[in-house]
């Protein structure tokens, strides 16, 4: 059914469909099965799953682990989205106690052929940086500066996990059960698991979510100004709109238990932090752009930002929208969708559950309305900081399960360990078919001695991401973007000395990332299109190469 609404709807060919064939149908497939397999013979289990604080804290730190090694071992140590690019290329930014790279020279005049995607629009550039909020770049300059940037997604996965713990015990103060079968649910995440590996800001959106929940159920002054700081930080992630959506439907039990003091204090602080958030981008485009009277490009704001967002999902909103979800699930513990239907039922009636559960169809319906296309990622990232919902939500089923808790117990348990024996490392796999083969054409053409390497934006599926560079341009080759060479820029960059070496990523470099993504015939004709830029190179004295 998911196939036909994609095809239906005129989505072909895109990335949703292409994880939709090769990833989630597989894996939806093997948690059905598995999930079969571990029914029969069930034996009850009477006594109830304990844990402490140390197992929360045992349970983050090795997915912690893993997630370092994976970053390496799986994604090959590649930034793959211009997401996780754009926080790589900020968190360089920031450790140069910079707020923004100035660009120099021929630059200033031709920086869209270093791409600018996802970056302050500018008539006359002045400097560089993304257009995200910076503080999940930030934090990764901090664990830059203590050893390895890649450290922040592990990082906050262990913080989510002893948060995700302080909620439950703050929700069922009378059981560690409830904590437990959290922790499981939690551990047996795919999706929370392989975003740690990344770059993307989603695994610091779930922790900082689950601290300031942790925070909030507290119910102290001391503990509602701490919970506004988290909400600061989570705002300025990278996009102002994830944090507010999870805590809107909360922050609304407020009024319902006529908490006005507290609902007025955390009203005051979110229009200080929204106001804060909202200047930011104007500062930024005012430091990057060099001629003060030029007109702010679209982009820039958040007026206009949403403008064309909600214009690029037209048309093909539940084509992507019904793959997302069902890629959510795939890369969640096998056991979430059947506690979660049950937690649902109970949201009518408690209002916690209510809100989390409000926090979620929040989230999907404004995703669904502006930007149902999420691209890379591993599961949804979209929902990525409402997992705590999720989780909570389905502990909530647990505890309505009553004398069948026992059975529950046997399954809970045979489901995680066939969920870590089969499907994660299922998924493992396709996370590294995912990255590999960017990241080794990434390597190729860092390897080659040319001065520049330039390559074709539509040459292959996503091949612009290849065109990487650190923000002071100070490794060679310099990667540059086909179409945004002109005669101009070739008369510059000729005119060094001694002749540099431009080389062009060629057939045998892109054949891999087409077959990938089966992909047949460029879109172009990559062949004659580098040699019309290789020749016009070399009228200006560069030399020329291929990279095969």
């Amino acid at each position: 059914m998911a196939f036909a609404i994609v095809a239906l709807q005129g989505a072909t060919g895109s990335l949703t469909l292409l994880y939709l064939q090769r990833q989630d149908r597989w894996l939806l497939f093997a948690a059905v099965l598995l999930l079969a397999l571990c029914l029969p013979r069930l034996s009850p289990r009477a006594k109830a799953l304990r844990g402490g604080p140390p197992l929360a804290l045992g349970v983050g730190c090795l997915m912690a682990v893993v997630a370092f090694a994976g970053h390496y071992a799986i994604l090959s140590g590649y930034d793959l989205s211009r997401d996780e690019q754009m926080a790589t290329f900020d968190a360089a930014v920031f450790a140069q106690g910079q707020l923004v790279a100035p660009l120099t020279g021929i630059w200033r005049h031709h920086a869209e052929a270093l791409n600018t995607m996802f970056m302050y629009p500018t008539r006359e550039t002045a400097a560089w940086i993304s257009a995200y909020l910076p503080l999940n770049a930030l934090i990764r300059t901090l664990f830059g500066l203590l050893g390895d940037a890649a450290l922040t997604g592990p990082a906050m996965l262990a913080v989510g996990a002893a948060a995700l713990w302080g909620c439950a015990r703050r929700i069922w103060p009378d059981s560690h059960e409830p904590a437990v079968v959290a922790l499981l649910l939690y551990a047996g995440s795919g999706q929370v698991l392989f975003n740690g590996m990344t770059a993307y800001a989603m695994p610091a959106h779930l922790a900082l979510n689950l601290c300031w929940l942790c925070l909030f159920l507290r119910r102290t002054i001391t503990a509602d100004l701490a919970a506004m700081a988290i909400g600061f930080l989570a705002v300025g992630l990278h996009q102002p709109i994830m944090h507010p959506m999870f805590a809107a439907p909360i922050l609304s039990l407020l009024l319902l238990e006529r908490a006005w003091r507290r609902a007025a204090l955390y009203f005051v602080g979110y229009a200080i932090i929204g106001a804060f958030w909202a200047w930011w981008p104007n500062a930024m485009w005012a430091l990057v752009e060099s001629n003060a009277m030029a007109p702010k490009g679209e982009g820039v704001d958040y007026i206009s930002r949403l403008a064309a967002t909600v214009a690029l999902g037209d048309g093909i909103r539940i084509a992507n929208m019904v793959p997302n979800i069902l890629r959510f699930f795939a890369w969640q513990h096998l056991l979430l969708l059947p506690l979660l239907s049950t937690g649902i039922v109970l949201a009518r009636r408690n209002r916690l559950a209510g809100a989390l559960f409000g926090g979620i169809l929040l989230t999907v319906g404004v995703m669904f309305a502006i930007l149902p296309y999420q691209g890379h990622g591993f599961g949804y990232r979209y929902l990525h900081g409402l997992i705590g919902n999720f989780i909570l939500l389905s502990v909530y089923g647990w505890t309505t399960l009553s004398e069948a808790q026992a059975l529950w117990r046997s399954l809970l348990l045979r489901t995680t360990v066939a969920g870590l024996a089969v499907i994660l490392p299922l998924q493992a796999y396709m996370a590294h078919a995912s990255y590999v083969v960017p990241a080794r054409a990434s390597e190729r053409l860092a390897r080659s001695e040319a001065d520049f390497v330039v390559v074709g934006e539509d040459d292959a599926p996503f091949v612009a991401d290849l065109v990487i560079n650190p923000p002071r341009l100070d490794l060679r080759p310099v990667r540059l973007i086909r179409g945004r060479i002109d005669p101009e820029l070739a008369r510059a960059l000729c005119a060094m000395r001694p002749a540099p070496l431009v080389a062009f990523a060629g057939e045998g470099l892109l054949r891999p990332i087409r077959a990938y993504h089966a992909d047949g015939a460029p879109t172009v004709d990559v062949e004659k299109a580098n040699r019309a830029v290789a020749a016009l190179l070399r009228s200006q004295g560069c030399r020329t190469a291929i990279i095969e």
